[in-house]
């Protein structure tokens, strides 16, 4: 008998993003608990929890790469437990769960939110010159892989272009969450006025580039770098807080979104300065739309793609990324011109509420969904009639 799409059951699993990840948790699994289906996730996280519908299962941080591994397969008896009709994975490293599930008839999806063969290339843990050699040999392995699974699905169309009838969900804001949390009506005037940046907070996105422009600013302008999220590492921690640069950095860790949306609204910018890494360039990171959302002029790095978003859209200023000189003279031009910086916020506003928002999204989310269990249904009918074939080929033979 067909369960009703409500009974239906999705189990997320992530061994690197954390449970509160935008994409995985607000974005995907809050769309699908949403729409009715019971939802677990397999994910970083302090402990279990219940949040908007979605059952978090945590997985506490490995201290090494080599037990994260072991951590992917271990996680497998707790997946099956769980009894999914759709499984959905987030990280390259997990594809050979995937696989194992895909051979135990399951139906399995992989998000690939990166181009993970251009990835490697800036891999600082990879020795330099082994980097393009892993590259070529996961390429083709990926795509391999990638043709086993029920479905892909990819954060870009950059990345689409790597797997042919793949679905691509960008990471679009969820614009009524964001207005939901005060943005994009912007906060109360800081006592020091600050720019901001979300996400992961290491040297090829622009770690020591953005205190060291805030720097140059500072003895002009009363300035400081407001950073929220998590270091790579401590060395960089060590780096970005030294003594030099800590007067104008002012750290708020990981905090929810809804702080995040906050205090964007209340920045002088946003910034998004990724190095001209391949992986990088044709990227559409959430930071650049919640920025636009909230109602932030951006100051992001002069890639050709970014580019007609930001500049061709008057929503912000591109630079080079790699020099703190021009960050520094976007700041001080925003700050200049707080007229023209205000207009560059409005029409993120209005391009984001045009054309980059997740409720588009996740319509074709859920489409998939739909997809790939009827997709699942019809398979196992087709199965169950071939075993109810044979079983009366059997019998009829037997009584003969």
């Amino acid at each position: 008998m067909k369960r009703k799409s409500e009974q239906r059951k999705v189990v997320i699993f992530s061994t690197v993003h954390r449970a509160a990840d935008d994409r995985i948790f607000h974005k995907q699994a809050r769309s699908l608990a949403g729409a009715g289906y019971k939802v677990v996730i397999f994910a970083r996280a302090s402990h279990d929890d219940f949040l908007d519908g979605v059952r978090i299962r945590a997985i506490k941080q490995p201290s090494s790469r080599v037990k994260r591994a072991m951590i992917s397969f271990s996680l497998i008896r707790s997946i099956l437990k769980e009894h999914g009709d759709v499984h959905h994975f987030h990280d390259p490293e997990l594809i050979p769960v995937g696989l194992l599930l895909r051979l135990l008839g399951k139906e399995v999806i992989y998000d690939s939110h990166e181009d993970f063969p251009k990835d490697l290339l800036a891999k600082p843990y990879l020795p330099r010159l082994l980097r393009p050699v892993l590259s070529a040999i996961i390429n083709p392995l990926e795509k391999l892989a990638a043709r086993r699974m029920s479905a892909v699905v990819t954060a870009t169309d950059a990345i689409g272009r790597r797997f042919p009838g793949c679905v691509v969900l960008h990471n679009y804001p969820i614009l009524s969450y964001i207005r939901g949390c005060g943005g994009p009506a912007r906060s109360p005037k800081p006592e020091t006025p600050y720019v901001a940046y979300c996400g992961t907070i290491s040297k090829i996105l622009g770690a020591l580039e953005m205190p060291a422009a805030v720097k140059l600013v500072s003895p002009r302008y009363k300035i400081k770098l407001r950073l929220l999220g998590p270091f790579q590492n401590e060395a960089i921690e060590r780096e970005v807080l030294r003594q030099d640069l800590s007067s104008v950095v002012d750290y708020r860790g990981f905090i929810p979104m809804r702080e995040v949306y906050q205090n964007y609204a209340g920045a002088i910018a946003g910034l998004a300065l990724y190095h001209p890494y391949p992986n990088h360039v044709e990227a559409m990171p959430n930071k650049l739309f919640e920025c636009m959302a909230c109602g932030v002029p951006l100051i992001a790095s002069d890639f050709p793609l970014w580019r007609r978003i930001v500049h061709d859209e008057g929503c912000g200023l591109v630079v080079d990324p790699l020099s703190a000189t021009q960050i520094a003279e976007a700041i001080v031009y925003l700050i200049e011109h707080p007229e023209e910086a205000k207009q560059m916020g409005l029409r993120g506003q209005k391009v984001t509420e045009q054309k980059y928002t997740w409720e588009k999204e996740a319509d074709n989310l859920l489409r998939l969904y739909r997809s790939v269990l009827n997709a699942g249904e019809r398979k196992s009918r087709r199965r169950a009639t071939r075993l109810s074939a044979a079983s009366d080929e059997f019998s009829a033979r037997a009584a003969r």
